[in-house]
């Protein structure tokens, strides 16, 4: 039994080195990453290192369909499928995709998750060399059986960017410095006059809302906050934005009904990710939890104010930067985000308007459009 165990924990390869070189004559790469918005956003500078050393390949990616319009700021990624899978279950529009997918005739499949089911879509795509990273997560066993060549670079203690990156380098996609190189005249073509009228850095955008309440403020306590906001900070008009989810949309009903004023703007669910993303860059100052807006905002080179449980994984994921401010609970999460006081979020606010014109902003977003 011991020498089973050894042999499936040995059951793949480690990537050399020189696998871009090698796979450097290929016709058509697939990157793959289904994750969240976040996810997505932290693989930019790993899927522009790619670019690089396949310039005369036909470049596809796989990403979860809300997130699709993000990448058409990314012109030099020639196709984007959409993957819808939401249960754990294969259904009938994973296997659509797969003989999609398929069809296209892979040379290679680069998986920048790790999980079991980009695993599996790696294995259908058919392409001859297939690179995934190794997932922190044990119970996660799909890259050991369905990668031809395995990426690993350690979790927790860097920014997940960096380790994306990393990951990619060790297989000889090298650039000096990783870099987004998104492209604004295609963001202006999101623009829609849903958006006319915002004056740039003249508001505060507020994302309340994330994947679970865990990650969010209480109901009361965001009430108090929106409060504050308008009181102290008379002159910047205020913008809340939510998913389409109907959790979110009926919590975000509820908070408006019971707000003693009406904010300048609300979206419900009527933004996609890049015009969620234009409209973060034109604010003076964004707050939210842990969700894929607060990453938009470090993407955009925005000041924000982010509310976090302090753990492990905080250093992966929180943004980094004296224009990104951290208020942090010590209290684990159960129903709503406990322990964070409303004074620091406003202190806070206070410190980030007065400088949010600063020069490191105007470098952070130099670095990403």
């Amino acid at each position: 039994m011991q020498s089973r165990t050894l042999s499936l924990a040995q059951a793949y390869r480690q990537v050399a080195s020189d696998f871009a070189a090698c796979t450097g004559g290929a016709n058509k790469v697939l990157l793959i990453d289904i994750g969240g918005l976040g996810d997505v956003v932290h693989s930019l500078p790993a899927m522009w290192a790619v670019r690089q050393e396949y310039p005369r390949a036909e470049l596809h990616c796989i990403v979860r369909a809300p997130w699709i319009s993000l990448l058409s700021l990314t012109p030099w990624i020639d196709h984007v499928w959409p993957y819808c899978g939401k249960s754990k279950s294969l259904l009938a529009e994973d296997w659509r995709m797969a003989a999609r997918i398929r069809a296209q005739d892979y040379d290679v499949a680069i998986n920048l998750m790790g999980s079991n089911r980009s695993c599996i879509i790696g294995r259908v795509s058919g392409a001859r060399r297939r690179l995934g990273r190794k997932p922190m997560e044990i119970e996660r066993r799909g890259w050991r059986w369905l990668n031809t060549e395995v990426m690993e670079y350690p979790f927790l203690e860097e920014p997940m960017y960096l380790q994306k990156w990393k990951c990619v380098q060790s297989a000889g996609f090298t650039t000096p410095q990783p870099v987004f190189n998104l492209v604004n005249n295609a963001a202006a073509e999101r623009w829609t006059p849903e958006l006319e009228g915002l004056e740039a850095q003249r508001y505060i955008h507020i994302s309340p809302y994330t994947s679970g309440t865990h990650r969010e403020l209480a109901p009361a306590q965001m009430l108090q906050v929106l409060i504050r906001l308008r009181e102290s900070f008379p002159h910047y008009r205020l913008v809340i934005s939510c998913s389409g989810d109907p959790r979110e949309c009926a919590a975000a009903a509820r908070l408006l009904d019971a707000l003693p004023f009406t904010p300048w703007r609300v979206f419900r669910g009527t933004l996609d990710a890049a015009q969620l993303l234009m409209l973060i860059r034109r604010a003076a100052l964004h707050l939210s939890g842990d969700t894929g807006s607060m990453h938009l905002a470090w993407l955009a080179g925005t000041p924000s104010i982010s509310w976090f449980y302090r753990n492990a994984q905080l250093g992966q994921w929180a943004p980094r930067g004296i224009q990104h401010a951290l208020v942090l609970s010590k209290s684990p999460p159960c129903d709503y985000l406990r322990g964070i006081a409303t004074d620091e979020i406003v202190l806070q606010a206070q410190r980030l308007l007065e400088t949010g014109n600063c020069a490191e902003r105007v470098v952070a977003i130099q670095n990403r459009w």
